[in-house]
């Protein structure tokens, strides 16, 4: 490759690699740039990503040739020691769909050369805020290159305190709603005293329920200090930086990532469904009934309650699922409102998705079919059990006390004729699983899950369902006795 690595070049002027494959579009883009007084090379050996030789600030890669490995390609690029910008050139519909995930700026091929030199200036000037690496921090602190090494933190984080703004909050401005979660190698730095005092107390509150815009207004650094602090962070390998909650490993992010679950369900649920859907109750309800729904549902879905959570692109689904509670609820409470509301639902009702405005009739065979279905259990008679249950879901589907000891019951059933137990408990946990989703606790149901996951050998998510049903009704006797057994708290 003719690009002297080393070679100074004067302010605004870029070197460029040209990694397109065809040779027409590559000499043309050479010479353009060249007589624009930009030095360029075109190499088509390139086109299908790096392969040594040459430092170019920016490789011009050829997005039509590459396709769907457009992305793969664009961080290869990025990932060399020298930390090249990347300008896609491309016109295809695969380019247009890749050209976002690879965060990279499309030009067409037809574009004039002026069009194609400011693209290249942008991208030289973004070059180190396109990723969070260990090789993008040492290009951006004017580092040389080094191994990830304890040895070269000190010098590292020091450096990077004072690093360009603009490079740090680039970076991270993809990331404004991605969760900050801590990794092993935030201790090594504490264990190591790398990090000053209000560093320290930043990376106290980071706990993988923050996302990165709360992290940065919460203190005691300034904005600035706390985005050159995170980036390098991240860059280092000290956090991560997702869309969704990393992991369920501690119980703060185990609610989160299952309230972040239950709203996008609810909002799915809740599409072109009834008043009765909404508190989840059935036509039978009277006041007691349809305020103690009400009640079950706020313990979930109350603005107050959720307030407490980082829910970042969620945030915004909160209050108008909340409103529309709160409209159900006056209409059926109201015996006027609900009246006019049963007309108008008897004649739209089969262009409406509904599990609870079921007919009266069928509610209540439900309701004494899973009361049998319940006393069989307690009896022992699994078979008996499996087919009153049964009888309550087709008189009732989707209602998730019904289907969840339905589960259980079938999982009896399956195991006495010798299915294998963890299989069996896996697939029925599943289906129970789904059919709670986007719903208001429902403590029996939650029994039955629990019950499961302990046949399948999860005792910690049993013990966390259990939690969850006794905090919600403390008088389940199923709930106390299995949390009892494994040796839970109450």
């Amino acid at each position: 490759m003719a690009l002297e690595a080393g070679r100074w070049y004067p302010f605004g002027v870029h070197p460029v690699l040209i990694a397109l494959a065809d040779v027409g579009p590559g000499i043309q883009l050479e010479e353009g740039l060249t007589l624009a007084g930009m030095p360029a090379t075109w190499d088509a050996s390139f086109a299908d990503g790096p392969r040594g030789g040459g430092t170019p600030t920016v490789v011009l890669v050829d997005a039509d040739h590459l396709g769907g490995r457009l992305t793969e390609i664009a961080v290869a690029w990025r990932d060399q020691v020298w930390v090249p910008g990347v300008v896609a050139i491309g016109n295809s519909e695969a380019a247009r769909a890749q050209a976002p995930h690879a965060k990279v700026t499309l030009v067409s091929s037809t574009a004039s050369i002026q069009t194609v030199i400011a693209a290249i200036r942008e991208a030289a000037k973004l070059r180190l805020a396109s990723g969070m690496r260990w090789a993008v921090l040492r290009a951006a602190v004017k580092l040389p290159p080094i191994d990830d090494t304890p040895a070269a933190w000190q010098a590292t984080l020091v450096a990077a305190r004072t690093v360009d703004i603009d490079t740090a909050r680039t970076a991270l401005r993809w990331h404004a709603n991605h969760y900050v979660t801590p990794t092993a190698r935030l201790d090594a730095l504490r264990e190591d005293r790398l990090l000053t005092v209000p560093e320290l107390a930043v990376a106290a509150q980071i706990d993988g329920t923050l996302t990165l815009q709360s992290v940065l207004a919460a203190g005691p650094l300034d904005s600035m200090q706390a985005a050159r602090l995170l980036w390098t962070l991240t860059s280092i390998g000290a956090l991560e930086l997702t869309p969704e909650v990393r992991d369920i490993a501690t119980p703060p992010r185990r609610k989160l990532h299952e309230l972040r679950a239950h709203l996008r369900a609810r909002a799915a649920r809740l599409e072109r469904s009834t008043f009765y859907d909404v508190l989840e109750t059935t036509p039978l309800a009277e006041y007691p009934e349809i305020e103690a729904s009400y009640r079950l549902v706020a313990l979930r879905f109350a603005p107050q309650v959720i307030s407490v959570f980082d829910l970042a692109d969620l945030a915004g689904t909160v209050q108008p699922m909340w409103d529309l509670v709160e409209k159900a609820r006056g209409v059926l409470l109201d015996h006027a409102q609900r009246g006019r509301y049963h007309d108008w639902l008897r004649s739209k009702l089969p262009e409406l998705r509904s599990v609870w405005a079921v007919e009266a009739s069928n509610a209540a065979s439900a309701i004494a079919a899973f009361a049998r279905g319940q006393r069989a259990l307690g009896d022992g008679d699994v078979h008996k059990a499996m087919s009153e249950l049964a009888t309550a879901c087709r008189h009732h589907p989707g209602h998730p006390d019904y289907e969840a000891n339905l589960a259980w019951a079938r999982y009896r059933v399956q195991v006495a004729s010798g299915r294998d137990r963890v299989e069996a408990a896996t697939a029925e946990r599943t289906l129970i699983e789904t059919s709670i989703l986007g719903c208001r606790p429902w403590p029996r149901a939650l029994v039955a899950l629990a019950l499961l996951c302990l046949a399948a050998g999860d005792a910690d998510s049993a013990r966390w369902h259990l939690h969850v049903a006794l905090s919600v009704d403390p008088s389940v006797p199923a709930a106390a006795q299995l949390a009892q057994r494994l040796g839970m708290r109450r």
